[in-house]
This record gives C-alpha cells, structure tokens and sequence, in this order.
C-alpha cells in the first residue's frame, strides 16, 4: 500500500549568558503515531539508528560546508542526550522538546555533556528516511538557522527507527574552553591591564587571595552572588561564561586612579540558575 512521505518538525533554542528558561515554541506538528501510523510498530531496547544518525551528520556538516559555515564536531555527551530525548519521543508516540515529566533541554544536556556551553538548540523531526529529514529541516526557516548556525560548534544527533519510520532529534551547543581557576583570573587580570592602558593608568597588582576564591566557590554552592563579605575598596561579584569579558559595571572601579591592587577568585560549577555551568567571579580591588 502506498503511503505518502511525511516529514514533522519543532525547533527551540537557547542562548546567552544570563541565566534562562528553555525557552518552548510550538512545535511545528505535534504528532501522535497512531495518527500516522495505523499499527505503529514498538521500537526495541536498542533503538538507535547508528547508520542515520551517522547520515545526517554528514548531511548537516555538507550544508553548513556549501554555507561556507564550519563544520560541527560530534560531542557524546549531546548524542547521549539526543538519542534519549528520540527514544523518549518514539515511546510516547509524540514530537515535543520536552515530554511530560521529561526534564528540560537544558537540564538534559547538563545531565550528559562534560563541555562548557554557553548557547544550546534542538530539532526535533519525523520523518520516513534521513534524506526526508534533512530536506525538511533545511526547508523550515527555523530549523535550517540551527543546522547552519555559524555560533554552533559541537553537537549530537540521536535518531530512533519506528517500523518504517524515523524519530530524530537534533542537539546544538557552543563550546567554550575549559579553564582552571588560576587561567581564568589571568583572563581576568588581562582585560583589567587592558582597561588600565587604555585608560593611560598604572597597573594594577595582581595580589593572590585565598579570601577571594573562597568567596567564589561559596557563591557557587549557594547558587547566589549573596556570599560571606570581602574586604575591599571596591567588590565586585559576577557569573559570566567568557572570563575575558568583565561586567560594564566593572569600568568605574578599574579606573578609579586611587587603586593600587587587585585579588580575584573564579569557581566553575553547575547549579540550578546555570544548569550548563558558568564561571563565578569575585573581584576585590584595593
């Protein structure tokens, strides 16, 4: 019996430093696989289609090629999180980016991946062979800007095969590097001298201090930037997933010309505002 192609689609995205909500656009279609199919078949314990998955990555990578855009670099942990957000899908019959009792994008890519994220997007699709998906992904405006998204470097794509069918999800992320503690003061530390040249002021000190990275690490446990108090002229308390990037508000205590040192504490960490992680910084200048 012929039956017609059909490719469903949703797409959300996720970027910026600040803290955010999954942000939840309507899907395209949200389909039930009974409507699709009369008998739909169970899919197994097992059910990822390694082949397709495979397929539309090279697909996506092609496309981003032909866009002259870079091309993305598989990550485990964001095809760990795809490939259960698919099966999730496949078992309930249903396209979402986030199914009852499923934690959120976010939360799921928190869960699987070790990178330092700092933008995150889905897609989400139905379809009847890999070539249908990619074609209907790059034929939704929405979908076809994360496929070809030049800010995303890293991703995962889970598909799972039900009888004839195709669930397909698709994870974006941008991956920051990694740094310890003391590389990411000294990204601190440059961006105030470059502050300070600018400026045609001295330089600061840099002076270690033990206070000032515990203050970081315990904002961190705490999830806040309400901390134990520092000694300081100026204290400056901030999260931020590029330590080369001080706050505006940083400007007015940098330059201030009575100012002669500086201590700064940084603690990467995961928490419930920053599920993705996220440097927290305590600058004391003095």
């Amino acid at each position: 019996m012929f039956r017609a192609p059909m490719a469903w689609l949703a797409v959300v995205l996720i970027g910026g430093a600040a803290p955010v909500k999954d942000p939840q656009p309507a899907p395209v279609k949200v389909l039930n696989a009974a409507s699709a199919h009369q008998q739909p078949s169970p899919y197994d314990s097992s059910p990822y289609d390694v082949e397709d998955e495979r397929a539309l990555f090279d697909l996506a990578n092609q496309a981003r090629a032909q866009a002259g855009v870079a091309a993305l670099q598989m990550d485990e942990g964001l095809t760990r999180a795809a490939r259960t957000h698919a099966a999730e899908m496949a078992g309930q019959g249903q396209l979402s980016h986030q199914l009852a009792g499923e934690p959120s994008l976010t939360e799921r890519l928190a869960a699987t991946c070790t990178l330092h994220l700092d933008r995150t997007g889905e897609n989400v699709a139905y379809a009847d062979s890999a070539d249908q998906a990619q074609q209907s992904l790059m034929h939704s405006p929405p979908h076809r800007e994360n496929l070809l998204n030049s800010a995303y470097n890293v991703a995962g794509f889970g598909v799972v095969r039900v009888g004839s069918s195709l669930y397909v999800a698709q994870d974006f992320g941008h991956s920051l590097p990694a740094y310890s503690p003391r590389q990411a003061g000294g990204l601190v530390s440059g961006s105030i001298a470059r502050m300070r040249r600018e400026a045609n002021l001295p330089q600061l000190q840099w002076k270690d201090s033990d206070a000032a990275q515990t203050a970081a690490c315990s904002m961190a446990r705490a999830d806040s930037l309400k901390t134990v108090s520092t000694r300081g002229s100026y204290i400056l308390r901030y999260t931020t997933s590029q330590p080369e990037i001080l706050p505006t508000a940083a400007a007015q205590a940098i330059e201030d010309r009575a100012m002669h040192t500086f201590s700064v504490g940084t603690c990467y960490a995961h928490t419930n505002t920053y599920p993705n992680g996220v440097y927290w910084v305590t600058l004391v200048l003095q």
